[in-house]
């Protein structure tokens, strides 16, 4: 496993990073930390910290910077597409290594799709002229990011029997505005405005 913040392309900065995510209930938090804490100790794979786990919706072309109006006119935007979204749970299974972080990946979901296309879709009316970064491979959430070179054999065998995270509700939205600390490898934010389904 390499470092995940070597290479990291779009980011002109590492504040201020406009997102949109999804945020695990208590439940679910609990059920991540504890999966999470099988990583402890491991050189190089600092724990993401409980209060900052997440889905990531869409990482967004803007920053933070961009004045309360336009603010504005992207939160309205997404508001006005997530009238055709309900609730829903993903199916959210094990940990797994990949090749820079622990990911838990969820199951394929229409319903998940349809999410993040209404948010890009808002995002494309808000701000016509600027390209969207790519959409997330799949909803995922990292329990950890690599910092460096973390030994493959050790990670394996504390994950091989990691249960499954389980039903994942996902019940609303959180555009935020994020800040990625490669020192510690880890991202946490600041919260701009919120939707419940």
């Amino acid at each position: 496993m390499q470092s995940f913040f070597d290479g990291i392309d779009g980011w002109d900065r590492n504040d201020g990073s406009l997102h949109v995510y999804a945020l695990p209930d208590e439940g679910v938090a609990d059920r991540l930390e504890s999966l999470s804490e099988r990583l402890d100790g491991v050189p190089g794979l600092p724990r993401m910290p409980r209060s900052w786990l997440h889905f990531t919706i869409s990482r967004l072309a803007q920053y933070d910077d961009l004045g309360q109006a336009n603010l504005t006119r992207l939160a309205d935007a997404i508001g006005a597409r997530l009238s055709t979204v309900g609730p829903f749970d993903l199916r959210v299974g094990a940990p797994r290594a990949t090749d820079k972080a622990v990911d838990c990946t969820a199951e394929p979901s229409p319903e998940w799709d349809a999410l993040v296309a209404a948010v890009r879709g808002a995002a494309v009316e808000a701000f016509p002229e600027d390209e969207l970064p790519a959409g997330p491979h799949a909803p995922h959430v990292a329990l950890a990011y690599a910092v460096g070179e973390v030994p493959d054999a050790d990670l394996e065998a504390r994950l091989a029997d990691a249960p499954e995270v389980g039903t994942v509700p996902i019940r609303g939205l959180h555009l935020v505005s994020v800040t990625m600390r490669p020192e510690v490898g880890t991202f946490d934010w600041t919260e701009l405005a919120n939707w419940e389904f």
